[in-house]
């Protein structure tokens, strides 16, 4: 039976118990398949190469089931008994735990890279992705065309006590870095700008799109950057609502741009229901440049990249309005 939004059960229980112990992050274990649950599915089926539509069918199954036997398998070498079936029950937590406790790591009972590395998995590169190029930032014109006192708002996703994916960098630093630097490019062309926040603080996921409502934004723009379990993961994709034309048309233009200036591998449109984009009443989208959990990524963001991304928007902006 496919599991997806709206499904509850043991089921969803045990898909959240496993997704979780593989570091895909489902959220609380209840049995609920929600929003959390879904990003845990489209991170696993973006790692394997899969038709990314949140939906835990056959295929899902087996790459999650394939990469919990990989994990039995290296703790049995490791001394311990456990069935090598792929799902976690009770003997592959207990064998994780102690696993984690006698190798001086964080006892989380999720394997992530650390995990992995102490238990001699070497992290596969995911079955979409080429080898990694670290691109090297080019200078380009900047784009032309301004605004006409078009009201953007903008979001950086995250903060406070909420850091969102974190690998050499933090993803809520990142997004108020190209957040800021956007809003200064559009102010200089002509746009007025909103944002939801402008420093390091935690706001709660309703409060962000009741500013862009509440200021009656033209467009509202909502700043993320990626995670997934493979530190190889990396790429430009952007979120817009399904059915909305115009969200549509500005997802496309900015993920046009990113991809202009950063050089990044396209992983497309995502259209789905979201926080930011559900409950904003212009048309809007969630960015998400870069992966914050890739070396490389962070390597280049730190290194000109954040730059050429918030110009990557910037380019997608102008072109919504100008044409």
């Amino acid at each position: 039976m496919d599991l997806e939004i709206g499904t509850m059960g043991t089921a969803v229980a045990q898909l959240q118990n496993d997704l979780n112990f593989c570091a895909y992050d489902a959220g609380p274990v209840d049995g609920d398949f929600g929003r959390k649950t879904e990003e845990a599915v489209l991170a696993l089926q973006a790692y394997h190469g899969l038709e990314q539509d949140g939906i835990y069918g056959d295929q899902s199954d087996a790459a999650l089931m394939g990469e919990v036997r990989i994990i039995q398998e290296a703790l049995t070498k490791h001394g311990y008994h456990l069935a090598i079936d792929g799902a976690v029950g009770s003997e592959t937590l207990a064998a994780i735990t102690d696993f984690q406790k006698k190798n001086g790591l964080t006892v989380d009972r999720i394997v992530g890279n650390e995990t992995l590395k102490s238990l001699g998995i070497e992290i596969p590169r995911a079955v979409n992705q080429s080898e990694t190029v670290v691109p090297s930032p080019t200078v380009k014109p900047l784009p032309a065309g301004n605004g006409k006192g078009q009201l953007v708002c903008i979001n950086p996703g995250h903060g406070g006590s909420d850091p969102g994916a974190c690998g050499n960098l933090q993803e809520k630093d990142m997004n108020l870095v190209v957040s800021l630097r956007l809003g200064q490019l559009l102010q200089e062309r002509g746009f007025e700008v909103v944002y939801t926040r402008v420093d390091d603080r935690w706001m709660a996921l309703s409060d962000r799109p009741a500013i862009a409502n509440a200021n009656n934004a033209d467009i509202f723009v909502s700043i993320h950057h990626n995670g997934s379990a493979s530190p190889e993961s990396s790429g430009t994709l952007v979120i817009c609502y399904p059915g909305s034309t115009n969200g549509l048309r500005l997802a496309q233009l900015v993920l046009n741009g990113m991809c202009n200036r950063m050089g990044l591998s396209n992983r497309g449109i995502i259209q789905r229901d979201d926080s930011d984009v559900t409950y904003s009443l212009m048309p809007a989208i969630i960015t998400e440049g870069m992966f914050a959990t890739s070396p490389s990524d962070c390597h280049f963001f730190s290194n000109g990249g954040a730059e050429l991304e918030a110009q990557g928007i910037l380019e997608g902006i102008l072109a919504y309005f100008n044409n």
